[in-house]
């Protein structure tokens, strides 16, 4: 996920989303329109998810950049739209739009026209004037041979560039930066307990900026600044074992 394009990512997953208040032109047949424009750019597969969930940063003093965690939150039904290998989808709702790249992950640049693809049809259908929040978020799947490794090994759980650390046990360990009054980054480690063998650690980067800008350019430049954001946390949060290992093909 960085800029060094390596050959072996760990991102199991590459999330964005724009967030509104309820939108007025969106309605039922929204729902149709979003899933036929997307069937005729390579999204046949149609999925109705009446009831998810996504990540809100509490608020603290009127505005969402107090320290803490972030918690989820229910959200309206959305239909998803995915792609015939069901590695990308687009999702849509009065409420939220969203692109999602799952592994394998081919690269920033091909990541980014995937969701500025789906937003030109989620702007065409829903005509969004001003969105609450922009969010990013990589989850990455990190291996732990423990018979001759040991996860901090290839993850840095307390990033010391990451300014406040506010959760740390044998199964977690969250720090978090907010960068100005708009923009903040979560970082987060977590064994996966799941795993059938072996250590299995889930670093999770969440960045989320209030109010982005709508405008195509403004609005790109934005995204390309949490980009970056997720770049510089995702270094700072692993050692030069795991990049050596993510250049292996």
């Amino acid at each position: 996920m960085s800029e060094r394009e390596y050959k072996q990512p760990a991102i199991a997953e590459a999330i964005f989303e724009l967030r509104f208040s309820a939108i007025d032109s969106w309605g039922i047949s929204s729902f149709v329109e979003f899933a036929e424009l997307a069937k005729q750019r390579g999204y046949p597969t149609l999925k109705d998810v009446e009831q998810g969930f996504q990540f809100t940063f509490p608020v603290r003093g009127g505005t969402s950049t107090g320290t803490g965690a972030p918690i989820m939150t229910p959200v309206t039904g959305r239909v998803q739209t995915w792609n015939e290998e069901e590695t990308q989808l687009w999702q849509a709702s009065q409420q939220l739009f969203a692109a999602n790249r799952r592994s394998p992950y081919d690269g920033w640049e091909k990541f980014l026209t995937h969701i500025l693809g789906g937003f030109e049809i989620y702007r065409q259908v829903a005509k969004p004037t001003q969105a609450e929040a922009l969010v990013m978020q990589y989850v990455n799947r990190i291996e732990v041979d423990v018979s001759n490794s040991r996860p901090s090994d290839f993850v840095v759980f307390l990033p010391p560039e990451i300014q406040y650390a506010d959760g740390f046990n044998n199964f977690i360990c969250r720090t978090e930066q907010s960068f100005n009054e708009k923009e903040r980054i979560v970082v987060t480690s977590a064994r996966d307990l799941s795993a059938q063998s072996g250590v299995v650690i889930i670093l999770e980067i969440l960045y989320m900026a209030m109010q982005p800008n709508l405008e195509q350019k403004l609005l790109i430049d934005e995204i390309q600044v949490a980009h970056s954001r997720i770049i510089d946390a995702f270094e700072k949060s692993i050692t030069d074992a795991q990049r050596e290992r993510m250049e292996i093909c």
